[in-house]
């Protein structure tokens, strides 16, 4: 029997009526109404950079997220000399970031002068002396060539038990006075005192051990035959700290694999298996090795290094790394000016302007990302407005001069990207990405390389060069939230950041549409989905207009859904959003009155 509840309107009962009718039912077949779903739409996080530079360790060409420095530290090593990745994430967090990920970019392809980058590596022998292990660094560099490794045999074997029957050639399990400790994988030895013999487990039940291949030796439980475990213990160590594995095993099944717990545990190392994994494999204990020939491959840098490509999974470089990556939103390259000092084949500016009009082009690409812009160091103001006439482009900020901040107890003159990153994360997380990361104090920083009159800061602001300027009692400000633009519309980095946020947040939240029914009820919902959500980004600030109409629109019928879209499989929604603009003119008017003199007569 099929039962239909339906509710009418007005009609009430006692939640204890309703509690006791869904527990006592007859027997059949029900069919209740699900709730409709609550789809809201929200702005993720912004203010997310990503950061590419030069590092003594640490994966290369691959994004890693980093939430403060101390992490930094520990999975990048110390800072190289002179590079700027380092004080720049510093400041990053110092100005109110929160999360960034973290680029590290060296010379990997054969095309060039330089050395590659290549992690320390040796093989480890088994006892017949041939390799069965190679141990790599986790990481390229020349830091891992003060890696060593040693092998420890193992104090007391895991796991200790006997026969509890006799076993003949041929047999493929046995029976244990206590299997406790034993997995799948695991290899163990069974000794009467005269022989030897290695099984490597595939399957326990209770007491029971299953193995594949034929056991070729008679033992008896009276012997006694004594069955333990055989394992390994690894003892890595560098510099600054050391790690120890024990209960390690060669079999690939094992849960204590090798290649497995290293690749899981270890900060220091990574393994790859030269052999069978059986017994006879196994390292010889009391090997202590030094890895070596680990370059870092900084020397050798060239601008395709920083560009790179995106040829998929395992073959993404340089820029073309964070293409797969969907959480950030800001980009820099605090190192170019590094690479431009430090790497021969940087002899001009013009390298330094092909990256950064590939890192604009970049975002272009993507589309939801935006660059800062780094200038040169010590340029003058005449320079830079040579430089930045190279670039027209909405997705991207030009930050001029550098700044001199208080790092560690240390100053230092450094390119300002990674203090505007975090400032611009700041105003973000405070107010929403509309606030116009200007006039707001940089934090540890301390003066400027240039000190701007203001005619200069008037004349670069009008080209669309974002000044840092000193003022006495204020401390250091970004005094400029312009865009490399020369469209009106997009001259203020604030337009381009909040229409990419808003494009962001309604293609993540409404993915889904797709594979629904293409009617009248969908875009109803997906059209009040997206008026409630855009009024309340208008009622934060995001928007300009007295009223939601002039501030934003959606549209989303029968007219830009007419039967050709529906036919081929399209769903079309048309926003449009006014963004407001920071305001950076006061215009104030004084009038001075006379007091009136009394003439006497």
């Amino acid at each position: 029997m099929a039962w239909l509840r339906f509710a009418k309107t007005g009609a009430k009962l006692s939640l204890a009526i309703e509690e006791q009718m869904a527990k006592i039912r007859v027997p059949g077949i029900y069919f209740e109404d699900n709730p409709k779903i609550s789809r809201d739409i929200t702005v993720g996080e912004t203010g997310v950079p990503a950061f590419l530079g030069v590092s003594e360790r640490g994966p290369l060409n691959e994004p890693v997220s980093i939430q403060s420095v101390q992490q930094f530290r520990r999975i990048f090593g110390d800072p190289v000399e002179d590079s700027y990745l380092y004080p720049s994430v510093w400041g990053f967090f110092a100005n109110g970031g929160t999360r960034c990920f973290v680029v590290r970019i060296a010379h990997v392809f054969r095309h060039g002068d330089g050395e590659l980058a290549r992690a320390a590596r040796y093989e480890l022998l088994d006892s017949q002396g041939y390799p069965t292990l190679e141990v790599l660094a986790s990481s390229e560099g020349t830091w891992g060539n003060d890696v060593s490794v040693e092998v420890e045999e193992m104090q007391e074997a895991r796991v200790h038990s006997f026969l509890s029957f006799d076993l003949t050639p041929g047999v493929r399990m046995a029976t244990l006075q206590s299997a406790r400790g034993i997995d799948r994988g695991m290899v163990l030895k069974f000794d009467d005192g005269d022989v030897t013999s290695y099984v490597t487990v595939e399957r326990v039940r209770g007491n029971e051990i299953y193995w594949r291949e034929d056991l070729e030796h008679h033992y008896k439980s009276a012997s006694p035959t004594y069955v333990q475990s055989v394992e390994f213990t690894l003892a890595i160590k560098d510099k600054k700290r050391s790690e120890r594995f024990a209960n390690l095993s060669m079999s690939k099944f094992a849960v204590r694999n090798v290649c497995r717990v290293i690749q899981q545990e270890s900060g220091l190392i990574r393994i790859n298996m030269l052999s069978s994994g059986e017994h006879s494999s196994f390292p010889m204990v009391g090997q202590n090795i030094t890895l070596r020939g680990g370059r870092d491959g900084i020397a050798g840098i060239t601008p395709d290094d920083v560009i790179g490509y995106n040829n998929g999974p395992g073959a993404r470089y340089g820029l073309g790394a964070l293409e797969a990556n969907e959480e950030i939103d800001l980009v820099a390259i605090p190192d170019l000016q590094y690479l431009h000092e430090h790497i021969p084949v940087f002899d001009s500016t013009r390298d330094l302007l092909g990256i950064q009009l590939a890192l604009i082009n970049h975002c272009e690409r993507m589309g939801d990302r935006f660059a800062i812009l780094d200038t040169p160091r010590g340029i003058r103001a005449d320079q830079v407005q040579d430089y930045r006439s190279k670039f027209n482009s909405s997705f991207g900020a030009l930050y001029y001069p550098w700044i001199q901040a208080r790092i560690e107890a240390s100053s230092v003159l450094i390119p300002p990207s990674g203090y505007i990153a975090g400032l611009m994360a700041r105003c973000d997380r405070t107010d929403g990405v509309f606030r116009a990361p200007a006039n707001v104090e940089l934090k540890n920083c301390t003066d400027v390389e240039v000190k701007l009159s203001e005619g200069h800061l008037a004349e670069l602001n009008d080209k669309g060069i974002n000044c840092i300027r000193s003022i006495p009692q204020r401390g250091i400000r970004p005094w400029g939230a312009r865009s490399l633009s020369t469209d009106p519309d997009w001259r203020y980095l604030t337009s381009r950041r909040v229409f990419n946020a808003v494009k962001r947040a309604i293609y993540e939240n409404t993915q889904w549409v797709v594979f629904e029914v293409n009617g009248s009820e969908l875009r109803d919902q997906v059209r009040i989905m997206l008026d409630d959500f855009l009024a309340r980004l208008w009622a934060a600030g995001y928007f300009a207009g007295q009223e939601q109409a002039h501030a934003f629109f959606v549209q989303c019928d029968e007219e830009n859904n007419d039967i050709e879209v529906v036919e081929s499989g399209n769903f079309v929604v048309d926003v449009g959003i006014c963004i407001g603009k920071p305001m950076e003119f006061i215009t104030m008017s004084f009038e001075h009155k006379m007091e009136e003199q009394v003439i006497g007569v």
